[in-house]
């Protein structure tokens, strides 16, 4: 548990250094050359733990450890060099095989957490070494270097050896007369004998070798070593070994003289060549990748250099040229062998490894940028052929064959590449963007899944490239494809990185190119951080980048032509939601463009069409719905959509698992049935489709069967939250036996169950507003008081559901449907009071005050958008006319007066509650008002509780100002410090295991504390008593709880306590359950927070330099805990001392 609360930590050093060192001194002070018991192995095989641990801790940012390496490496090298050196002095000695073992793992785990590259440089490298690292390795009869025990130690003495290697010295003078080369053979022989090993030996003994046929003295060894790799390989055909072997080739081939290795460039070709027709190293993606990289390295080695190696631009930001000179070769110069490596490349660009088509991409593009013109002209041709190898057969992008991913994810990385290197000329340009405009949507249906996302990655970078070397003239043609295409990839793909790799294309040409239209606005729009969020990408942004006109029509069509007829139903649903927003910029002509795309979609035999279509009909109602204000027009646009629900055939709703399809039709129903379409009657749009009325999710909507509510029972979440939506349209004047069945469903599932899903209990909440507003006036018998009572106590319930997911806070759409339920059924039964006999029996007052009390909570709650809803629900109730009879004033609002004069404003404008600079100040005023204070209490300890600092900073501030100005005790009934102080108390006695209540409760005693607020309570009796019951609160058990912030809260408040000398006896003793805790970075935060507060608070001790001293001194996150118990007693003894 104490590293538990650390995994996300970023550091800014390397913090553990001294337990680190204290632990490797602890390993490395055993004697090796002694087996140690089953205690001793034990332990320091749990010292070798911790180390690991630690490393690990620091694995994402390993350049912390940089300026420590050399003091933290040197022991263990040393160490290590002097264990060698005396075995291979004196033979004999047999070295413990698990203290070896330990401090071989040790050095190995250097290795892991830096990379061998950085640690090698540290190994020891003089000239003597040679011999001590060879003899070591190669001792006769050592069960410890041959065991596979000890792997960790041979990969370091192979690593150590190849550096040595490195060293300008001539090996032959390590040779004995009569026996040249002997050193070198020997080199030879271990490297060639580690090959074939399965682990990381293989890996040591290709460095090794490499290194040694990377020496002038030791070069003309390398071709005897391809001639018994060829033996080897062709005779056996070892994966390992021939993995092995390959590595060596390209290192040599990367990093050798050439004049050292050209006579074998052909013959390596030839080998590498033939390595492709053995079945069993070519289904080796390992073997296929390290072919690749030698192909592309031989071709680079028979090329002349390029002078503009390592310069990839063609632009500079500010727009000017480089001038990129080619290579002088002519095209009759050009070695034959690279026709060969270019088709192996352009054959490896369709692997079906991506490890594989991206160095072979690579490798391309560095070839063909040192070829001339007309050579790299053909390259760039023979690219994006491979683009239509596929697309023959194919009648549309979404036809293609699975296979062809491959092939296309390697065309877009070697047009990137070529791209990169300005290798792509002007009248190449046409073909290349007409072909990433499809590989930008490049989405093929495989199984339950789809495939094509790397793809799409890929055309993107490539994009990418292109802004970074074209000049703008060769672009300017496309600009407005670009753009429109790059946008609605960022805006409307299904993958996040999809979305950020468009988004960043997108950016590169703003910024390079400015051709695209209102670049800087769209990409302000769709920048990383917007189209993070599918929902934010889909709902917000593209209604942004619509509202220009250049943008609009190719989203519209994006989204009709793809997004609904995409395979995954949360897109079809948000692509749904996007096509209401994006109409709504020009209901008339957009939703008619719609529509005629969408009614093909219902005569599809895919079903994922005609979800997509019924889902698009069901928003476009919606849009219809809020956008016309004329009843006439609008009913009559409905109606037209209604209509086509006809086009559905009724096999498809009927088959098995086609519940979408019912759902979907549900919705468009709930959305576009009007009360006109009802009536109708035999002229009704409908009457001759009989088929699809007989399903009884439609049937319930034109006649409440009672079958509806028995599929119910067995139907899943979707079914739940369409019925929902479907009891809230239904006309229950003509309905009217239906109405209790319906409230009764309504009420039954809106109760948080496994089956219920929170969107189907939300629309169940919004249905319950609905129901009561379709009764109103006209059957007001219908609704008995009862049922009233019942609806009003289940919205009033919806504002405590608090429901959290991995979306977030998903009750909160709950609590926001409740608040507006609440807010127009009070409207209505008030607007309504003279039509009810019992008026008060349907809205108590006692119900009523409740439901401007729990609104009023919503009002301060931590969530910005509910509470700016909830005030302007309040200030509808706070506003609402009474009823015109005799007692009408028990529901007047208790402190009507102060609730006007606080938040009416004179203009009569709303003021924005979501501001909580402005809100808090004013609603705290209300605490004083007994009828409030309860529900007001709990919404502002939750923003107290929040992690925004825009409201938890006004939220805090408000209620200490609006403390200090109440009394500690009052007899006229006033509102005052003892009270408030109960009512924590009691919240925190009734939920002392909740972590939700007792954190926010905790921050608040601790705001209270700080502003000197609580001193009050000491000089009253009742107020002791008070600050005991919270000290014992905030200590009880506090041992065994796991929260961070909850014990680092409760251990503020002890401190807090001791500054108040009536109950600074107490919270000395309670102190040692902190500054002793279990959990280390308790103690120290413990120990760090009573330092500063010694130095700044008066706790009547003269001299605190010894009590400071300790809590400095101490490393309070080390010692263990009688270790912490014995600092703790020393500190609350001088406290204590007089």
């Amino acid at each position: 548990m104490a590293y538990e609360e650390d995994t996300d930590r970023v550091y800014a050093t390397f913090l553990k250094y001294e337990e680190f060192t204290g632990l490797q001194t602890q390993l490395l002070s055993v004697d090796l050359f002694v087996d140690p018991t089953a205690d001793e192995n034990s332990t320091e095989r749990q010292v070798l733990q911790k180390l690991c641990l630690i490393l690990n801790e620091y694995q994402e940012q390993s350049f912390l450890l940089d300026p420590y390496l050399e003091g933290l490496l040197g022991p263990v090298i040393e160490r290590f060099k002097s264990h060698a050196r005396a075995v291979v002095a004196d033979p004999s000695l047999q070295p413990s095989s698990d203290r070896l073992h330990c401090l071989g793992l040790l050095l190995y785990q250097y290795i892991k957490f830096r990379g061998p590259k950085t640690i090698v440089r540290f190994f020891p490298h003089e000239v003597d070494d040679l011999s001590v690292a060879l003899n070591y390795i190669r001792l006769p009869n050592s069960e410890i270097i041959k065991s596979q025990y000890h792997w960790a130690t041979r990969y370091v003495i192979l690593l150590w050896l190849a550096l040595i290697c490195r060293i300008p010295f001539s090996l032959s003078q390590f040779d004995e007369p009569g026996h040249e080369g002997a050193t070198a053979a020997a080199l030879e022989s271990l490297g060639e004998e580690y090959l074939d090993r399965a682990g990381l030996e293989r890996e040591g003994a290709a460095v090794l070798l490499s290194r040694l046929y990377m020496r002038k003295d030791t070069g003309p060894r390398f071709g005897a070593f391809v001639s018994w790799a060829e033996q080897h390989i062709q005779s056996q055909g070892q994966v390992f070994t021939t993995i092995g072997v390959l590595r060596v080739f390209g290192e040599v081939l990367k990093s050798a003289p050439l004049d050292l290795i050209k006579a074998e460039l052909s013959r390596l070709l030839a080998f590498v060549t033939s390595m492709g027709k053995i079945k069993t190293l070519n289904n080796n993606v390992m073997v296929r990748k390290l072919r690749t990289k030698i192909f592309t390295r031989v071709g680079l080695r028979v090329l002349p250099p390029n002078p503009n190696a390592g310069r990839r631009k063609g632009r500079t930001l500010a727009g000017d040229e480089l001038e990129l000179r080619k290579a002088n070769l002519e095209e009759s110069e050009v070695p034959e062998e690279i026709e060969v490596i270019l088709e192996q490349l352009l054959s490896s660009l369709e692997d079906k490894d991506t490890v594989v088509r991206y160095p072979a991409a690579k490798g391309v593009a560095r070839i063909a940028e040192r070829l001339p013109s007309s050579f790299s002209s053909q390259i760039v041709e023979s690219v994006l052929a491979m683009f239509s190898v596929h697309s023959l057969a194919a009648a549309a992008l979404y036809d293609l064959p699975a296979i062809a991913e491959c092939t296309w994810h390697g065309a877009c990385l070697a047009s990137a590449e070529l791209a990169r290197r300005n290798q792509i000329s002007d009248s190449n340009m046409p073909d290349l963007v007409e072909w990433l405009s499809k590989a930008l949507y490049f989405d093929i249906r495989k199984g339950a899944h789809s495939i094509g996302s790397n793809v799409r990655d890929a055309a993107s970078y490539v994009l990418w490239a292109l802004a970074r070397t074209q000049d703008p003239a060769t672009l300017k043609p496309h600009a407005t494809n670009l753009a429109n295409r790059l946008a609605s990839v960022a805006i409307y793909d299904r993958e996040v990185h999809i979305r950020r790799a468009a988004s960043a294309a997108y950016q590169e040409h703003v910024g390079r190119m400015n051709l695209f239209p209102h670049g800087i606005d769209v990409l302000a729009k769709t920048d990383f951080y917007s189209v993070s969020i599918r929902r934010n990408a889909f709902l917000i942004a593209a209604a942004e980048v619509a509202q220009h006109p250049e943008y609009r029509n190719f989203l519209l069509n994006h989204v009709l032509n793809v997004v609904l007829r995409h395979w995954d139903v949360s897109i079809r649903e948000l692509g749904s939601q996007s096509l209401k927003n994006l109409c709504l910029i020009d209901l008339d002509n957009m939703a008619t463009t719609a529509l005629q795309a969408i009614v093909p979609l219902l005569e599809s035999i895919d079903p994922t069409d005609i979800h997509g279509g019924l889902l698009a009909l069901s928003e476009l109602g919606n849009a219809f719905q809020i956008a016309v204000v004329d009843p006439n027009e609008r009913n009559k646009k409905l109606r037209t959509i209604f209509s086509n629900i006809a086009k559905v055939s009724f096999d498809h709703l009927k088959a098995p698992r086609n519940h979408l399809l019912t759902t979907a039709a549900c919705r468009l129903i709930a959305a576009t049935l009007t009360i006109e379409e009802i009536e109708a009657g035999s002229n009704s749009s409908r009457s001759k489709d009989k088929l699809l009325f007989q399903r009884n999710a439609v049937v319930a909507c034109l006649s409440c069967r009672a079958t509806l509510f028995a599929e119910s029972k067995s139907g899943g979440a979707n079914l739940m939250k369409s019925i929902g939506k479907v009891l809230g349209a239904l006309d229950y004047e003509k309905n009217g036996l239906v109405f209790s069945k319906a409230t009764a469903f309504l009420l039954e599932n809106i109760k948080p169950s496994p089956r219920v899903s929170i969107e189907a209990r939300q629309s169940c909440y919004v249905s319950i507003q609905l129901v009561v507003s379709n009764i109103f006036p006209r059957r007001l018998d219908i609704i008995p008081s009862t049922v009233m009572n019942m609806l009003l106590g289940a919205l009033l319930s919806g504002l405590n559901d608090y429901t959290i997911d991995e979306r977030g806070d998903v009750g909160s759409w709950v609590r926001l449907t409740s608040v507006q339920g609440l807010t127009t059924l009070c409207e209505l039964l008030l607007t309504h009071a003279e039509w009810l006999p019992r008026f008060e029996e349907h809205l108590p007052p006692a119900i009523y005050v409740a439901v401007a009390s729990g609104v009023l909570k919503q009002g301060v709650e931590r969530l910005d958008n509910v509470r700016q809803e909830a005030g302007k629900c309040f200030l509808r109730l706070l506003t609402a006319r009474l009823p015109a009879f005799n007692g009408a004033d028990r529901w007047q609002l208790p402190g009507k007066e102060l609730l006007r004069e606080l938040f009416q404003s004179e203009a009569g404008e709303p003021h924005e509650w979501a501001d909580g600079t402005w809100l808090f100040p004013r609603v705290v005023k209300l605490l004083g008002i007994e009828a409030y204070r309860k529900d007001l209490l709990t919404g502002l300890l939750l923003s107290i509780g929040s992690k925004t600092d825009s409201t938890q900073r006004p939220a805090a501030k408000a209620l200490v100002e609006y403390m200090e100005g109440v009394p500690v005790t009052s007899t006229s009934g006033a509102h005052t410090l003892v009270e408030f102080v109960d009512d924590l108390l009691e919240r925190l006695t009734l939920n002392i295991a909740s972590n939700a209540i007792s954190i926010p409760i905790f921050q608040t005693f601790n705001l209270l504390l700080e502003a000197d607020i609580l001193s009050g309570l000491a000089d009253a009796s009742e107020g002791c008593e008070r600050l005991q019951k919270l000290s014992s609160c905030a200590t009880r058990n506090v041992t065994k709880w796991k929260n961070i912030e909850r014990i680092n809260e409760a251990m503020k408040i002890v401190v807090a306590l001791l500054a108040i000398e009536k109950v600074r006896e107490s919270n000395l003793t309670a102190l040692h359950s902190f500054l002793a805790h279990p959990f280390p970075k308790i103690r120290y935060g413990t120990a760090e927070h009573l330092y500063m507060q010694v130095e700044s608070m008066d706790y009547g001790i003269e001299d605190t330099s010894d009590i400071e001293s300790i809590l400095l001194e101490t490393t309070w996150s080390t010692i263990n805990e009688e270790q912490a118990r014995a600092a703790s007693e020393r500190v609350v003894e001088l406290f204590t001392a007089e």
